[in-house]
């Protein structure tokens, strides 16, 4: 799962919030912009590219079917293009010259004859068209049995900024390509519809191709490219907000989705397997092996296989100060939205690093458009509804314990803490490490210690244990840290084993004058030599051993009946460290970036 955390007071966040982006329901879309319907006189008339009932014929250029067959429908009103194989997308594509510049749209009219939903994209390209590049689109799903209609906005390509007025800003500045998502509109030269994620038999009735809608004007100028909900300008996606009216049919869109799909019939109020194996039931999570696999077992004692995303949550504000022109109507101060003004420090890098900077939280002021001076609880409670309609069981790592606190779906808590450290490691050794630890695991007494909901803890993250396969990296971390208790420990080892610092030296390859110098030097020896090797390695050993034994009696000390689930390992770790690790975790995590699960860790 890849689920690094990012870094909190980041000093650039990106502009676009999203705004609760939920799945296209087969519904016609009301007017995007709110303007006047279609027959009034301030918008041109459809203009239609190709009717597809009975005697279709292009009027200009040629069709394109691929990985379907194309029928008429029984009444000759419409064509029925039907997934032909398995995973090979079905397409219907149609050829011309067209320009659409006075249209905001080109529109599919759709239906679904069968009894499964079905997903289509929407493609509309220039004739210079690679990949994302001078092409617009946008999916949609159909219920089935219903009629939509799919639109395709056709976003005018802006005026490209180039590098320049990002590089205060960036470090790793590119430019911008404004030609992905956006077409000219005067030259229209391909629209199509595809199936994604077709199987044979799948199928879909398209009707007739419209352009529709009054044309945006091609601005001037990228800026701004933020627009007053904190989304991109020049794009579009299925889900944007364009006024404030869309917030009223998301509210009913994401009411009707958690209604009709209320997540996987076979869980049982904790998203255990209801139907499966009945287990001891603890009234806590635990690991078991059943049958010869482990399995976490439920607090009802059914087995659960834990499966959710991290950060559940919500809010996110982005810098403005010295950028305020990137941004469309931010809000006036003295207007009901200003409340979601704020004041940023603490930057660690780029731009805003040490100074204090003005900012504006786009993804609260949107839930507040959406629900109301109430929106937190709203969005709190439908935060389980959602997890469960779309089949998560369980609330992962840095999410607000706003929402996991209410005891609805299984969660887990990130444990972090300062302290000594050593380059990316905590100083096991220092005797303020098990204070620190002590001190972040009480802030849980009367909150998720002894609460059944809680499965357990993540303590710290990806900890830095060495890129190498051998446990010596953490032993010559210590080594270029003087004055740190890990470096005292590693010297009282060398010495109990030599004796004289003459006998290190001859072995290690060294020239120390005295042990006083060693604990003084910040020089690494060289970790080539076998002798160094075995020393380093054994300390490793010792430091992991230290390491996790402190932590798990932390966590048992506050909540013996919850899990502690380890550090979550990242890269090529010493299966020796592993191994100890796996003597005082209940649970050995590892963070595994990737697509596919199988590989090496």
């Amino acid at each position: 799962m890849n689920d690094s955390h990012p870094a909190s007071g980041s000093a650039v966040r990106r502009a676009v919030c999203l705004c609760a982006a939920l799945l296209v329901v087969a519904v016609t879309p009301a007017r995007p912009d709110g303007a006047a319907d279609l027959t009034d006189a301030a918008v041109p008339q459809p203009l239609v590219l190709a009717d597809l009932g009975s005697g279709f014929s292009p009027a200009a250029g040629g069709y394109l079917v691929s990985g379907a067959v194309l029928v008429p429908t029984e009444d000759g009103e419409a064509l029925r293009l039907q997934a032909a194989t398995h995973g090979e997308r079905a397409t219907f594509a149609l050829s011309g010259a067209w320009d659409l510049s006075h249209y905001r749209a080109v529109v599919f009219e759709l239906r679904n004859p069968g009894d499964r939903p079905v997903t289509v994209r929407g493609v509309v390209e220039n004739p210079t068209s690679e990949e994302h590049q001078d092409s617009c689109r946008s999916t949609l799903t159909v219920k089935p049995g219903g009629e939509a209609s799919l639109e395709v906005r056709l976003v005018p390509r802006p005026a490209d900024p180039g590098y320049e007025p990002f590089k205060p800003f960036l470090r790793y500045a590119k430019n911008i390509n404004v030609r992905d998502g956006t077409v000219d509109p005067k030259h229209i030269g391909r629209v199509a519809l595809h199936i994604t994620e077709s199987s044979p038999g799948q199928t879909i009735e398209l009707r007739r191709i419209l352009a529709a809608g009054a044309g945006t004007e091609v601005p001037a100028s990228f800026f701004p490219f933020v627009d007053e909900y904190g989304q991109y300008i020049h794009a579009d996606w299925p889900g944007k907000v364009y006024s404030d009216a869309d917030f009223a049919a998301r509210r009913a869109d994401e009411l009707a989705e958690v209604s009709d799909c209320p997540g996987p019939a076979d869980w049982n109020k904790y998203g255990g397997w209801a139907a499966g194996p009945t287990l001891e039931a603890t009234g806590f999570f635990y690991p078991t092996k059943h049958q010869g696999k482990w399995w976490l077992v439920d607090p009802e004692g059914k087995l659960f296989w834990s499966y959710g995303p991290t950060g559940v949550g919500f809010g996110g504000w982005t810098p403005i100060t010295d950028r305020e022109h990137w941004f469309r109507g931010l809000p006036d101060r003295d207007s009901l939205l200003a409340q979601f003004y704020g004041e940023g420090q603490g930057a660690r890098d780029r731009y805003y690093q040490g100074k204090t900077y003005d900012t504006y939280d786009f993804a609260h002021a949107n839930l507040y458009r959406k629900y109301g001076p109430d929106y937190a609880e709203a969005v709190g409670e439908l935060s389980h509804k959602r997890l469960r309609n779309w089949g998560f069981n369980t609330i992962a790592n840095w999410s607000d314990e706003s929402i996991y606190l209410q005891h609805t779906t299984p969660y887990t808590v990130a444990v972090h803490f300062g302290g000594p450290w050593l380059s990316r490691i905590p100083d096991a050794f220092d005797p303020q490490f098990r204070q620190t630890v002590r001190d972040r695991m009480e802030r849980e007494k009367g909150r998720s210690a002894g609460d059944p909901w809680c499965i357990g803890y993540f303590v710290q993250n990806e900890l830095w244990w060495g890129y190498w396969d051998d446990a010596q990296a953490v032993a010559l971390a210590a080594l270029g840290a003087p004055g740190s208790a890990s470096k005292r420990v590693l010297v009282d080892d060398l010495r109990a084993k030599y004796g004289t610092v003459d006998a290190l030296n001859e072995s290690w390859g060294t020239s120390y004058e005295s042990w006083e110098a060693l604990l003084d030097s910040s020089e690494p020896p060289d970790r080539e030599r076998e002798q160094v090797a075995e020393d380093c390695g054994a300390f490793g050993l010792k430091f992991c051993e230290t390491y996790f034994t402190t932590v798990r009696e932390e966590v048992k000390r506050v909540a013996p009946d919850n899990l502690y689930l380890g550090c979550r390992f990242h890269g090529h770790i010493d299966i020796d460290l592993i191994k100890i690790a796996a003597k005082y975790c209940d649970v050995i995590s590892y963070n595994v970036y990737g697509k596919h699960p199988g590989g090496r860790l």
